[in-house]
């Protein structure tokens, strides 16, 4: 109890590849997480329990989960590069690549809705080669499709989401926002670029 009190006011250094790929795959984690629970229960009120109970619901809340774990995975990895990214080359193209390669392992296991992970890695790889050649994006702007993920999936009658694209939206942009800001707290970026273009 001490040590998690310490981390939340102290919290480490992220100063290893190690330590990079487990801020990533948590704070990634927590993000769609606390998003997509967050909203579920907003929107069901007192009935979320009961709807725990109901396989159907459950499933949708598992896949949607996934679904924006592999959003928010890309949308951190971004932001990480974006930070990182150093003045010049080859360093510069070496610590990109270094970041790509982080995606498909960090994914994990292919869960009970998909067949496999092709398409989420497809689609960050043709976002990332694209988000790496240009100036580095704010924490408010990475996150808008991700958003758009767990409006459609959450599994919410969509006549009770209305317009609520913008209340998800607003929530993730929030935590990539206090996300970002932990990175510039935590991170040893002389020795994560030593690391990374090792």
């Amino acid at each position: 109890m001490l040590r998690r009190t310490l981390e939340f006011f102290f919290p480490p250094a992220v100063a290893t590849r190690a330590e990079l790929e487990a801020f990533v795959r948590g704070e990634a984690s927590y993000l769609a997480q606390k998003c997509v629970i967050g909203y579920c229960r907003v929107k069901t009120m007192q009935d979320y329990e009961k709807l725990l109970t109901e396989a159907a619901f459950r499933d949708g809340l598992e896949a949607c989960r996934w679904e924006a774990y592999a959003g928010t995975l890309a949308d951190t990895l971004i932001l990480v590069e974006g930070l990182l990214r150093p003045a010049g080359e080859p360093a510069r193209q070496q610590v990109a690549d270094s970041l790509a390669a982080f995606y498909a392992p960090l994914l994990g296991d292919v869960p009970a809705h998909r067949t496999d992970w092709n398409d989420a890695i497809a689609a960050f790889d043709e976002r990332f080669s694209r988000t790496r050649q240009e100036p580095p994006a704010h924490p408010r702007n990475v996150t808008d499709g991700t958003a758009k993920v767990i409006y459609r999936l959450a599994p919410i009658h969509p006549r009770l989401k209305g317009e609520d694209l913008e209340v998800v939206r607003g929530d993730l942009r929030l935590h990539a926002v206090a996300m970002h800001a932990s990175m510039l707290k935590r991170f040893r970026r002389e020795a994560l670029l030593r690391e990374l273009t090792a």
